[in-house]
């Protein structure tokens, strides 16, 4: 009797467990962006934005992110397949000489540039606009030939910058982003 009474306790401890475990995963927004069918970019949007539009346009894809306050942040994720970058694999397999190749024609961006490393070993560049009229912020990648920016602007309704927070948030949600093989 004891027995079954423990045999029994210890499944609805399970079955407790599994329900708050979902209950969770249901309140997280979830984005999946499939990528020309070469691999998939998902990841969880980050508390109070959701994923408001998927464009696709020739060999350029825009997903773009907001929240109902705008007076934070809103960015897009711009994924595009370039020629020069077919075969390769990573931004850490380009010498640092060919990481800047990927920015020096534009003259809204710093002379500062940052190279970053997720907690899952891929590099980012960091990009600021040295236009304080246009603030952004740009991180960059290479996975698979595409190049793969997250481009975060000041909130619609915010005369202020952006902040080293705010910037922290968006590379937080960058480096848990799965890039996903696809077959």
């Amino acid at each position: 009797m004891k027995k079954a009474l423990t045999i029994i306790m210890c499944i609805l401890t399970v079955i407790i467990c599994a329900s708050a475990t979902a209950e969770n995963a249901a309140k997280e927004d979830y984005t999946v962006v499939s990528v020309n069918g070469a691999f998939n970019i998902q990841g969880i949007t980050p508390e109070g934005y959701q994923r408001t539009d998927i464009q696709i346009h020739d060999s350029i894809i825009l997903v773009s992110f907001s929240t109902e306050n705008t007076s934070k942040p809103y960015f897009d994720l711009v994924i595009s397949f370039a020629e020069e970058y077919a075969k390769v694999e990573r931004l850490n397999d380009m010498t640092e000489e060919e990481m800047m190749e990927l920015v020096d024609d534009d003259p809204t961006l710093s002379d500062k540039i940052d190279i970053m490393e997720t907690d899952y070993g891929t590099k980012v560049m960091i990009l600021r606009s040295n236009n304080p009229m246009d603030d952004f912020a740009s991180f960059v990648t290479v996975y698979k030939g595409y190049e793969v920016a997250l481009n975060l602007f000041p909130g619609k309704d915010s005369a202020e910058p952006l902040t080293d927070e705010q910037i922290k948030q968006a590379m937080k949600f960058l480096s848990d982003l799965d890039f996903v093989p696809v077959g």
